[in-house]
């Protein structure tokens, strides 16, 4: 029997941050927009060094590891439509099986950990 190779795909995500993958798919449409004329405005104003993404990695390793094979029920959320679906692209993806709930998962407390100041601001 012939094997069923499936198409490699590529990752649209993988040139982003975590923060901003995260801010994408929770963001309102409206304010992504009025944030792509706010950049557009402010071309010429000089931008702030980007921080090295290798300790946000190393982190997201960490709680993947940590909230991967809990057997726990947990408490349900809701997400939209989008968002899962952009989960799951993220997984389908991925070099290695990673479950759903344990990517949603490090992906959130990794940004939480992240932005701990900016969220006790709120």
């Amino acid at each position: 029997m012939a094997k069923n190779n499936r198409p490699i795909i590529d990752n649209p995500l993988a040139s982003m941050g975590l923060d901003q993958i995260v801010r994408n798919i929770t963001a309102p449409e409206t304010s992504v927009e009025s944030d792509k004329k706010d950049v557009e405005k402010n071309a010429d104003v000089p931008q702030k060094v980007a921080r090295s993404r290798r300790g946000n990695m190393k982190v997201f390793e960490e709680n993947l590891a940590k909230y991967t094979g809990i057997n726990e029920q947990g408490i349900a959320i809701w997400l939209p439509k989008d968002v899962k679906k952009n989960l799951e692209l993220i997984r389908v993806n991925a070099s290695r099986n990673i479950p759903l709930r344990s990517l949603a998962a490090a992906i959130i407390m990794t940004y939480i950990s992240e932005n701990k100041n900016k969220l006790n601001e709120l």
